[in-house]
Formats: C-alpha cells, sequence, structure tokens
C-alpha cells in the first residue's frame, strides 16, 4: 500500500503568475507546476478561471505590443493566440474542475467569513475536486480558506521535504489529472 499523492488546487492568481512575464511570482509558479508535472501529482482549477487567464493573458500580451506603437491586425492575432494557448496548457496539465449551482450554494454559506464571490467559487471547486491544498497568493484567502491554503514557494517546500500528504491511501499508482476528468466525464463523483 502506498501513500496517495495530493491533490493540489491552484487558484487563477496562481495561472496568472505561471503565464504573465510581468509577474512578481512566475517563477515560484513555475517551480511548483513544474515540480507536480515532474512528480505526478495531480493538479486542478476551477473551469472558470481558464475565461480570466485567457482575457488577462490578451489584455496583457496587447500592452505588451502597444509599448511599441498602435496595435497591428498581426500583433492582435498574437495576443489572441497566445491567450488561448494559455488556456490550452492549463486543460493538458490540469484538471478543470466545473461548477454548478451547489458550488453557488456553497459560496454563499462561506460569504460571512470571506465575502469575495470567486474566491468562494474557488473554495467549493477545492471541495468539488477533494483537493488536499488550495494553491494561492491571495493573501486574504490563505488566511481564510477552509482547505490547507499555501504559497506556490510554500507548497513547493512541502513537496519537496515529503511531508505533503494526499487525503487517503492507495493500492495502485497515484492517480493524475486524467483520471479524475474521466471519473468526472462518467458522471461519478470527485
Amino acid at each position: 500500500m502506498s501513500v496517495c499523492l495530493p491533490i493540489l488546487f491552484l487558484d487563477t492568481c496562481v495561472w496568472l503568475d505561471l503565464y504573465l512575464l510581468d509577474r512578481p511570482g512566475r517563477q515560484a509558479a513555475q517551480a511548483l507546476v513544474r515540480y507536480a508535472l515532474d512528480h505526478d501529482i495531480s493538479l486542478a482549477y476551477a473551469a472558470h478561471s481558464a475565461l480570466d487567464v485567457y482575457a488577462k493573458a490578451a489584455i496583457c500580451a496587447k500592452r505588451f505590443f502597444r509599448e511599441g506603437g498602435p496595435l497591428t491586425d498581426l500583433q492582435a492575432q498574437t495576443a489572441k493566440t497566445y491567450a488561448w494557448d494559455c488556456a490550452t496548457q492549463m486543460r493538458e496539465v490540469a484538471t478543470p474542475i466545473p461548477a454548478d449551482a451547489s458550488d453557488f450554494y456553497f459560496a454563499e454559506k462561506f460569504r460571512p467569513l470571506h465575502d469575495d464571490l470567486e474566491d468562494d467559487l474557488i473554495l467549493a471547486g477545492c471541495s468539488r475536486a477533494r483537493a488536499d491544498y488550495l494553491v494561492t497568493t491571495d493573501k486574504r484567502l490563505l488566511r481564510h480558506a477552509d482547505i490547507a491554503a499555501k504559497t506556490p514557494s510554500e507548497m513547493l517546500a512541502l513537496l519537496e521535504s515529503g511531508l505533503a500528504r494526499g487525503g487517503g491511501v492507495s493500492d495502485g499508482p497515484a492517480r493524475d489529472s486524467a483520471y479524475y476528468l474521466r471519473t468526472w466525464l462518467a458522471g461519478d463523483t470527485l
């Protein structure tokens, strides 16, 4: 019997740190995601985070191009392609966790402690994914999360120390993000 590897739920801000060049948390996000992929640690994210990453990546790419003058059609298309690539890579390396009406119910119940709908939907996604850790750089969310919440640097240190564990034990190999996606698509509960 082997110990289950943890499931890490990455907040939108971590994905933005990963993909946007001007973000101060970029190196920490890169190191964490690289470590997780190298060690078969499952990553998950709220499906709606992909839209936020897509929009912000396109805006930042266009801003970069506008520094050299007016935005050309080719530059606008390049910015859109970059935004799509970011969203696509998210899906390739992690499992998108969908939301339904129950997530909004959860968010409303969490509101007295943490009055931020987007963050509360992230917490609902953590619950739905049965994540072991939430990884975020949002200071308020780090304080208010009802799950173990770590910054990317803290999470990486915990993983490297061998102290991060999943919520159970497994007789077989660690389940990767694709397993959880297949389970969800089959209609089984995560």
